[in-house]
């Protein structure tokens, strides 16, 4: 017990509680001087009558006001993703009164992801839910984050494939005169991801140094393209290959004698930027000219735009580019996703077996 009468938890917090309006109200603070601000403070709002009452406030309601102050002004795809994971928390505890959440309740609503197929978002889901109680517990809403100590579970890891060397000809070659081809040879051979793909313009192409210049990308989280800065806010150069260069500049051509600003435009409007659906007809329209005489669907070649990205990285490694500089062309903010493609490259080209036995053979057996 403190000096003031105030409790000490184990955590280290100070707490009281007053009753208002017949009901007892617990307060916390992590110092008893901060204490007595918040007590102060209730009183004050209980003698003019602006106590608001969070006795009865369920999950899904303390979760929108959360979502309007942290997450509303935010990027229209972050907001759409965190939209996700709330609706998947609305469906187990939405109107579940915060105060009696138990932790049980939460571990539902892992384990019921989990048989219903959810992989990672599970656990991204479960740490949304963390950051909300959390709130709740800074705003003396609730006393406990019954969501704390709930480990997140882990999933084996779907190794994203790079195209094989006939899948990349394949691709490769019904790429140069395919209508939508210089986007995916841009892609495949630079390795930029389709929204940034989309904000280039011509200013954006560097022929005297060969290079494209990644300054800006496109948010598509509802079909239509927004400017935004680049994933990781910073801009890089990319080195385009010699033997893109002359459809490049063809290209380029054709749209400053239009004055068309971007360098890949709708089909049906020359002058707008390619939305969310336009990307997707594209791809498939690829694939189905790709695939047309592929009866076996073992035999169809099949691959999304980060898969291209991907088969770009893999490209580097071959090539022999460092991790640091790989890093930097990706536009990735750390190393790691590079250094895990590096690194399981490095596995398969390592044949284990091979080498211990050649090293039995050349320096241990030899001198018997």
């Amino acid at each position: 017990m403190s000096k003031k009468g105030y409790t000490k938890r184990a955590d280290g917090r100070f707490q009281t509680s007053v009753t208002i309006n017949g009901k007892r109200k617990f307060l916390y603070a992590n110092s008893s001087d901060e204490l007595d601000k918040k007590l102060t403070e209730l009183k004050y709002k209980n003698i003019n009558g602006f106590v608001s009452s969070f006795e009865n406030i369920t999950f899904k309601q303390y979760a929108e006001k959360w979502f309007e102050i942290n997450i509303s002004t935010k990027e229209l795809a972050t907001q759409a993703s965190v939209k996700n994971r709330l609706r998947h928390l609305y469906n187990y505890i939405g109107n579940v009164k915060l105060k009696d959440l138990k932790r049980y309740h939460i571990q539902e609503i892992s384990t019921n992801m989990v048989k219903e197929g959810y992989t990672d978002i599970t656990n991204r889901t479960i740490a949304e839910c963390k950051r909300i109680l959390e709130d709740a517990v800074n705003n003396d809403v609730i006393s406990k984050n019954v969501a704390n100590g709930i480990k997140s579970i882990k999933f084996p890891k779907n190794e994203r494939q790079p195209l094989t060397l006939q899948e990349d000809k394949k691709v490769t070659e019904l790429a140069k005169h395919h209508k939508y081809g210089l986007f995916i040879l841009i892609l495949r051979y630079c390795g930029i991801r389709p929204e940034e793909a989309v904000a280039l313009t011509l200013d954006d192409i560097d022929f005297n140094n060969n290079l494209l210049i990644i300054n800006k990308a496109v948010s598509l989280a509802k079909n239509q393209p927004n400017v935004k800065p680049t994933k990781n806010l910073k801009n890089r150069k990319i080195p385009i290959p010699n033997f893109l260069i002359d459809s490049l500049k063809y290209e380029v051509n054709y749209r400053h004698k239009n004055q068309i600003a971007y360098l890949f435009t709708k089909e049906t409007d020359k002058y707008s930027m390619l939305t969310k659906q336009a990307l997707k007809t594209h791809l498939n329209s690829f694939l189905n000219e790709l695939n047309k005489n592929i009866e076996n669907d073992k035999e169809k070649v099949c691959f999304s735009y980060y898969r291209l990205r991907h088969s770009y990285c893999t490209m580097l490694y071959y090539a022999g580019i460092k991790i640091k500089k790989a890093q930097e062309l990706m536009g990735h903010s750390s190393a790691k996703m590079v250094y895990d493609i590096y690194a399981h490259l490095d596995e398969e080209r390592e044949n284990a077996n091979e080498l211990i036995n050649d090293y039995i053979s050349n320096k241990i057996l030899t001198s018997f």
